[in-house]
């Protein structure tokens, strides 16, 4: 079974990758522009852009989303995290940070798998972070370089890729449970 994973972070094709390894699925990376909704629900967001990108392709598709939920700030930026990336840089977080004691974030994440003219499966898990005080080192995203995972000392930014793949699977076990959704519905069989 050939599934195509939207996406242009190498990071998140190499998590999918290694959770479907065994599996009778070759996954395809596709770096994709698919327009996102305006909701505060990171599950409505990826439903509609696994939907469009499915049809849009005329294959299955998955595709992940996450939404970043910073108490401190109300929430923000929620699953806008894509953009406010591309115009705040992690001291710009932290300086929004600035005087909160309140520094837990709450990752949603919602993996989508469509076919062509279907509706969307969906799997969403969420985790627990924290915002650093201060930004460590250079990261692919600004808030890898404050985004301390829960059971870590130190920022995403700094801790081996190796690692984080690991700890996204284990801890979200969206790949997992995918997997097990595919084996069931599709009668795959481990390769």
């Amino acid at each position: 079974m050939q599934i195509v994973f939207v996406t242009g972070n190498e990071y998140k094709f190499e998590v999918a990758k290694k959770a479907l390894e065994g599996l009778d699925v070759e996954l395809i990376q596709q770096d994709l522009e698919t327009p996102e909704i305006q909701s505060m629900e990171v599950e409505e967001v990826a439903s509609f852009s696994a939907k469009w990108a499915s049809n849009h392709l005329q294959k299955p598709v998955v595709l992940t989303d996450a939404g970043y939920y910073i108490e401190g700030l109300g929430g923000f930026p929620e699953p806008f995290i894509k953009f406010t990336n591309k115009w705040l840089t992690a001291q710009d977080y932290l300086n929004l940070m600035r005087g909160k004691k309140n520094r837990t974030v709450i990752t949603k994440d919602c993996l989508a798998y469509s076919e062509p003219g279907k509706e969307p499966y969906t799997i969403t898990a969420e985790v627990k972070a924290t915002i650093a005080e201060k930004a460590g080192a250079k990261g692919t995203t600004p808030i890898n370089e404050i985004y301390i995972p829960a059971g870590f000392d130190r920022v995403e930014s700094e801790i081996p890729r190796e690692e984080m793949v690991k700890y996204w699977n284990r801890k979200l076990q969206l790949w997992p449970r995918f997997t097990q959704y595919l084996k069931s519905s599709k009668q795959l069989t481990e390769s």
